[in-house]
């Protein structure tokens, strides 16, 4: 009994003890215990020193702000078994269709992993109704995902095939009249099978289309400035039925992925053309010192059989040479050397300007040089065909970027603001553009 009396008289004292003023106090005045900061640091630092950096970015929230971006882009919106309605406006301006207003409808479950989804849209300029609809089923086996996908409608596209930014190709036709893309009609179906791993992805496709040439029915922009092209390349009208297969995947024991993608289009499935078109492409991202990414790319490409305009290779933009206009060379043949040297550090925090946080502006060196050569679906005289180019085809070319990454719509894409100088007795006087492109451009993202 005196034990136990004793215990509890000793708890007693030390609560007493610790709970005087002074006591508190002095705790609330000592520094917070930053040993378990300590510790994950550490550990974090030894875990870049063992497996190297994944990307030129030092230890700090480096991502965040995209990953916020991404998620206020595609809101949580309740269990994945629900299937989900949705539908938004369809907005286009181009010089060959005008204005383009319409509407789009989706109904999709993202647990069972279908969707069917169409748009319909009034051109004013063209006086044409565009739009179409696709149907997408998913399954999932391990780590492979496999997605099949029918597509059908009538559609305006761009002449070059591997080109890009659809968006801002339409802010910039309609705001200064600088647009530069050809464009083509397609109507019918396309059918297709992918499949996507954690190293590679795989394609299968067939095409069944009516393509058309356009002819210039808008020439106005919110500028009222001249448009910077006033005519439209024509397309080769025909039925094109063409079967198409695209792979890549990441090199075993080096930083570089690799693609290639051909399309065969002949006479025996009932196409009005015969052509093969190969597209060979080889890229990575090497960081230096946690502070720089070097990323190198190459592209070479090869039409045979009939020399179409829409199945050509062109040179000039975000994704070829900056120090050209989009599509200002063409041909059958096309290579394509390029450096992008991307710093991770924010430049305004660098010179002390106080901005966001969420605004990081990275900065950027480049350099590339390409060729095409061959047939030239744009008119110009042409150069001898063959595996490669002749030594007076190449042009070269060097530039500054400055870039910022907002997340959306591609949590890899940047904005870019570029400035690039011709070098060579091709050149002329430095370029400034603005894009928007993934770093690895020349390649798709897994």
């Amino acid at each position: 009994m005196r034990t136990r009396v004793g215990s509890l008289v000793l708890a007693a004292a030390c609560i007493a003890l610790g709970a005087r003023p002074g006591a508190i106090r002095a705790q609330e005045a000592s520094p917070a215990d930053s040993s378990l900061q300590r510790f994950l640091g550490g550990l974090a630092d030894s875990t870049d020193r063992y497996f190297g950096s994944v990307t030129a970015a030092p230890l700090d929230t480096t991502g965040l702000d995209s990953a916020l971006a991404a998620r206020l882009e595609r809101p949580w919106r309740g269990p994945r078994t629900r299937s989900r309605f949705s539908y938004g406006p369809v907005y286009a301006f181009n010089r060959v269709d005008g204005t383009l207003w319409g509407a789009s409808l989706a109904l999709s479950n993202r647990g069972a992993r279908w969707r069917v989804a169409g748009d319909l849209g009034r051109a004013f300029g063209s006086d044409r109704w565009l739009g179409g609809g696709q149907l997408s089923l998913g399954a999932r086996r391990g780590d492979t995902f496999w997605r099949l996908g029918v597509a059908a409608g009538r559609r305006t596209v761009d002449m070059d095939r591997d080109g890009g930014e659809t968006q801002l190709a339409t802010l910039r036709a309609l705001v200064s009249g600088s647009d530069r893309k050809n464009y083509l009609r397609r109507d019918g179906v396309t059918v297709g099978i992918t499949g996507d791993g954690r190293d590679w992805h795989a394609g299968l496709e067939f095409r069944d289309r009516l393509e058309s040439p356009l002819a210039v029915t808008t020439l106005w922009n919110l500028a009222k400035k001249s448009a910077a092209t006033r005519d439209n390349l024509a397309a080769t009208f025909g039925r094109a039925r063409e079967l198409s297969v695209d792979a890549q995947t990441r090199l075993p024991w080096l930083p570089l992925t690799g693609r290639v993608t051909h399309q065969t289009a002949d006479r025996a499935m009932g196409s009005d053309f015969d052509y093969r078109r190969t597209r060979l492409a080889l890229g990575g991202e090497i960081t230096v010192a946690r502070r720089l990414s070097l990323v190198p790319q190459l592209a070479y490409g090869r039409l045979g059989g009939d020399p179409l305009p829409q199945a050509a290779f062109y040179l000039g933009g975000a994704q070829t040479l900056r120090s050209l206009p989009v599509e200002s060379w063409g041909g059958t043949g096309l290579a394509i050397a390029r450096l992008d040297v991307i710093g991770a550090d924010d430049l305004l925090a660098l010179i002390h300007i106080p901005h966001p946080a969420m605004f990081p502006i990275q900065g950027g060196l480049f350099v590339g040089a390409g060729a095409v050569w061959g047939a030239d679906p744009l008119g110009g005289p042409g150069s001898p065909d063959g595996g490669w180019p002749e030594r007076n085809a190449w042009i070269s070319e060097a530039g500054a970027s400055l870039l910022y990454r907002p997340g959306i719509p591609d949590d890899e894409g940047y904005l870019r603001v570029n400035v690039a100088w011709p070098l060579g007795p091709k050149g002329h006087e430095p370029r400034w553009t603005f894009s928007y492109s993934r770093a690895l451009d020349l390649l798709r993202p897994f």
